[in-house]
């Protein structure tokens, strides 16, 4: 899988630069500066709770939820070196052991991937399914093709490849296509019988080949991408 290159200038970053910017009669701000004495009341009742017993099981099923919540929410990977994250922790979490960008990446990353593939697999193992591919470029100008598998109303991600550097064509997108299809039906025991992708030239050609190749599959146009195109015509002719 290839991830996206996150800039280490984020937005959570900037904020923690620019405290002096905010008001002093801002609400927020206020309520920072001059803290209320039953908000401390209510901490100090908080940090009296007797907290369970922090063992290596529990500081690993803690890295893993963040690094869960940090591919669900969207969020930069540096948000865990955020000063402010660090007081919450040890505030409310005591026990925990500070996780670092260095470690999700290097470390929990890797074994939380490996654990969401696993759980995929099992879950698709002797199913029908549907193979899906898109394209797309990023922010960072890094062009991604996506394949996707559907079955029992479920989506799941099968691979991402980065084709900057690879060439358009329908021959290369094939490659990609025999190597996703490989990998469903050989490692994760699933049945395709079905591949979707956009409505593009090379795709088109791309699918052509592939039913030849595989005369079981129903290969099929997105749908989504022909009403798109239906309605772009339709407003460029009016």
């Amino acid at each position: 899988m290839y991830p996206t290159h996150l800039d280490h200038d984020d937005a959570i970053s900037s904020i923690s630069g620019v405290q002096s910017s905010i008001s002093p009669s801002d609400s927020a701000s206020a309520e920072l500066s001059h803290p209320r004495s039953r908000q401390y009341h209510a901490l100090s009742r908080v940090s009296s709770f007797q907290v369970p017993l922090w063992t290596d099981e529990v500081q690993r099923r803690f890295e893993e939820l963040v690094i869960r919540l940090t591919a669900s929410a969207g969020l930069p990977l540096s948000w865990v070196d955020n000063l402010e994250f660090d007081a919450f922790v040890s505030e409310f979490i005591p026990g925990a052991k500070p996780v670092s960008r260095k470690t999700l990446t290097r470390r929990i990353l890797p074994l939380v991937i490996k654990q969401v593939r696993s759980s995929v697999a099992a879950s698709v193992y002797g199913r029908e399914i549907t193979l899906q591919a898109d394209g797309w470029t990023g922010l960072n100008h890094t062009h991604l093709v996506a394949f996707m598998l559907s079955t029992d109303e479920k989506i799941h991600t099968v691979d991402v490849f980065d084709t900057s550097k690879d060439r358009k064509t329908a021959e290369e997108f094939l490659k990609l296509i025999h190597k996703s299809y490989k990998k469903v039906k050989e490692e994760w025991g699933a049945i395709p019988v079905a591949f979707v992708s956009d409505a593009s030239g090379e795709s088109r050609k791309a699918r052509r080949l592939l039913a030849k190749q595989h005369p079981e599959l129903a290969v099929l146009d997105c749908y989504a991408h022909q009403v798109r195109f239906f309605f772009f015509e339709c407003s460029i002719t009016q």
